[in-house]
């Protein structure tokens, strides 16, 4: 395979014999298409002011960019999924388009919803038929994937509670999803900041896109400190790692610089906490981009070492960012903010300024559409409104059209002052929450205040951290359906009768009704507490919830 030195000697020559290449040679094809793909991606950097009007622009385009989608990726395409629900429920285009022209998208949206248009979760994700009425079938992933093979990054979802989603994210989805990153930098006055990543290389995303967006942005990311991930064999391994290569070394020759991983096992924070006191030194400020979890133990370590973290600030994603997270990290002196995404390349939101939520988010409404689901689900008695998400351009890795994703939320219309309201983000998101469930002894739990219970109560009252404490669900050796409670060993001198009566406690006390739940598991050795640290993910992720499907 050709060395990097060898592109970047011959580049331009290679340029040219591009065009001469056979099918036979589709790896080097694929190479320098991305190549140049690459250089084009680091040579068109933007200002704030760019961005901010790029953004005006597209939010006064939402209706007929979101209609001109609709005809041509839905409408034209009679194998589309959608189509099948839109004319199950009667809708041709020229009824979309007057729905959408005199009601405004979001109500239109609403309408479909309720006329049975929207794909549940696990019906987008092709674990169940879909049914409405008298019309069943079934989709795969295949069915909403961009059709055209765009240069860009073949990427993997962490599968925290699911498993793993793959799929391709195009350089030019990055570039218009790169608009909001700017402006959020710019309203938490981070653009200057000395900045840096904590997570894996590919095909975990997280540290490529902000990596990819700063660059943009014209700033030189200093440190990715990359945690080691393992791969099926050490072919996946080499492509990894030369896909890697290839985007760094451009980044380095055409951006404003490029950091190289630098591989550090779980949960190796030093190199990291050296850097801030580095920067510290020199005057600087930090930003951090991170996983909620990996955040609340980089800061809890800081606070142990007597480390000030006074001018970082943390960028969060991947899990619920809670007050009892925050808490941590503010203790260590550092600031926090959140950025809200899911599935391959659905970004949602970034985190408000003037947030007066812990959790709070600008919608990119120039992107995606977000909506509750008008008919609410009863889980446990409560009314439960899924989020229902809606792309609005051809570039998205996924077409959605009002598509679950297990999770809800508050929305809400406000101006609060930021530089994100001010390019035209209006719309609001916070305590955003899944609405998992667990299983056990044949009856079903709804764990609407799971992350309180274990990110704030147990800490609170037996000691530890939020991550120290997580409810596992999973069948044991003989084939039975167990709920455990780990606790991490370092959570020291845990009285465990007490706090195995606390939780059955607060169980039977839930006002969502899961009383009769909690006193059918008393005498059945259902429930019961592990001392074990809890499980994560392969980036490092924990959710006070972990199910292990089919395991």
């Amino acid at each position: 395979m050709i060395s990097l030195r060898e592109v970047k000697s011959s580049y331009w020559q290679l340029q040219k014999e591009l065009r001469s290449l056979t099918l036979d040679d589709l790896t080097l094809r694929s190479t320098f298409l991305q190549a140049r793909a690459l250089r084009k991606f680091f040579g068109q950097t933007f200002s704030v002011a760019e961005a901010e009007n790029e953004i005006r622009r597209a939010m006064d385009l939402r209706e007929s960019n979101f209609l001109k989608l609709a005809r041509t990726q839905i409408y034209a395409r009679p194998e589309s999924p959608y189509l099948i629900l839109l004319r199950n429920a009667g809708c041709e285009y020229s009824d979309l388009q007057s729905l959408v022209r005199h009601h405004g998208l979001e109500t239109a949206l609403a309408c479909l919803a309720r006329e049975g248009v929207y794909f549940s979760a696990s019906e987008f994700k092709g674990k169940t038929d879909v049914v409405r009425g008298n019309l069943s079938f079934r989709v795969s992933r295949a069915d909403f994937s961009r059709r055209d093979r765009a240069p860009g990054l073949s990427v993997q979802s962490s599968g925290t509670s699911n498993r793993p989603q793959q799929g391709h994210v195009a350089l030019d989805w990055l570039s218009i999803w790169s608009f909001a990153k700017g402006v959020f930098l710019s309203a938490h006055d981070l653009v200057s900041s000395s900045h840096a990543v904590y997570d894996a290389i590919l095909p975990a995303p997280a540290a490529i896109y902000s990596l990819l967006h700063n660059a943009r942005m014209g700033v030189a990311t200093q440190r990715w400190f990359a945690q080691r991930m393992p791969y099926n064999n050490w072919i996946t391994d080499a492509e990894i790692r030369w896909s890697t290569q290839l985007i760094v070394q451009m980044g380095k020759w055409f951006g404003p610089g490029f950091p190289k991983p630098e591989f550090l096992p779980l949960r190796e924070f030093e190199p990291l906490l050296s850097w801030i006191v580095q920067e510290q030194v020199r005057g600087n400020n930090c930003c951090v981009d991170v996983t909620a979890s990996n955040a609340v133990r980089i800061a809890h370590m800081a606070w142990k070492k007597g480390i000030s973290l006074e001018g970082t600030t943390f960028i969060l994603h991947g899990e619920p960012f809670t007050e009892a997270k925050r808490e941590i990290i503010q203790r260590a002196g550092a600031r926090s903010t959140t950025r809200y995404s899911f599935s391959v390349g659905m970004n949602v939101g970034h985190g408000c300024a003037n947030a007066l939520h812990v959790d709070e988010i600008h919608v990119n409404q120039y992107m995606l559409a977000v909506i509750s689901h008008p008919v609410p689900l009863a889980l446990a008695g409560l009314p439960i409104n899924p989020l229902l998400f809606t792309t609005l351009y051809p570039q998205a890795a996924l077409l959605h059209l009002n598509v679950e994703n297990g999770d809800y939320a508050t929305l809400e219309n406000r101006q609060c002052g930021c530089a994100l309201e001010r390019a035209g983000l209006g719309l609001h998101l916070h305590r955003i929450r899944s609405y998992e469930k667990f299983t056990a002894e044949g009856w079903t739990y709804f764990y609407r205040g799971i992350y309180e219970l274990m990110e704030s109560t147990l800490p609170a009252e037996f000691g530890g951290v939020p991550g120290d404490y997580q409810l596992v669900e999973e069948e044991d050796t003989d084939g039975l359906t167990r709920l455990s409670l780990l606790v991490d060993p370092g959570v020291s001198d845990v009285d465990e009768v007490r706090l195995r009566s606390r939780i059955e406690e607060i169980f039977a006390q839930d006002e969502s009704g899961n009383w009769s739940v909690a006193n059918a598991w008393k005498g059945t050795g259902t429930f019961r507490i592990v001392r074990a640290a809890p499980r994560a993910s392969s980036r490092g992720k924990i959710l006070p919830l972990h199910i292990s499907r089919g395991s």
